[in-house]
């Protein structure tokens, strides 16, 4: 009897297995054939489900994207104050870079290498970014508007001031090593104390 293969979840395995392989050895350093051998298949397996490396790359950062999506929106539906949803996502997108501190630094290496090359990732990286700010915009938003935070509030302001935190995150987790989740935190607790009405 013919065994059956449950395709969708041998790919997700398959980009799984690719995120740890990146972080370990950096995308440059990873192989077609590193990349089969990590899941337990042939190449020409490994063919049927990706064109190529770079397929597998961006379906990796999908993959991690698409989890914090999830999670985003499982915070959006819930029947909370914006204030708690707000902080809810910040501690999600948080804890999402801090666990993903070493597959962070390929991404971030990959669009350097991309830029040197003179290939534009501009839009591609507002694609993964302005989701993200525009959730952040709309609890701002919802919080002014129901009164949990102060009238004179610009969510446009503290839409950026909130993103810049996660930047700032991202500098320091792939570029200094020095961030600490707690400091992170901490920051954008202060920031969020003083969306508050006195």
């Amino acid at each position: 009897m013919k065994a059956i293969v449950d395709h969708r979840a041998r790919k997700q395995v398959i980009i799984a297995n690719a995120i740890q392989l990146f972080a370990r050895q950096g995308y440059n350093d990873v192989t077609f054939q590193d990349l089969a051998d990590s899941s337990g298949i042939a190449r020409t397996i490994l063919y049927r489900y990706f064109k190529n490396k770079r397929q597998i790359f961006d379906a990796a950062i999908f993959l991690a994207l698409d989890r914090v999506v999830q999670k985003h929106a499982e915070i959006m539906r819930a029947k909370l104050p914006a204030s708690v949803r707000l902080r809810q996502i910040c501690t999600a997108v948080t804890a999402t870079l801090f666990d993903n501190r070493e597959f962070l630094s390929v991404i971030i290496d990959f669009v350097m290498a991309m830029k040197r090359g003179k290939h534009d990732m501009t839009r591609r990286i507002m694609t993964f970014t302005i989701g993200l700010k525009r959730i952040l915009h709309t609890l701002l938003v919802g919080g002014i508007h129901y009164g949990e935070f102060r009238a004179d509030v610009n969510p446009d302001v503290y839409t950026d001031l909130l993103y810049a935190q996660f930047e700032s995150a991202v500098l320091r987790l792939t570029v200094s090593g020095d961030a600490a989740l707690t400091d992170v935190m901490n920051r954008i607790d202060e920031l969020l104390k003083g969306l508050a009405r006195k």
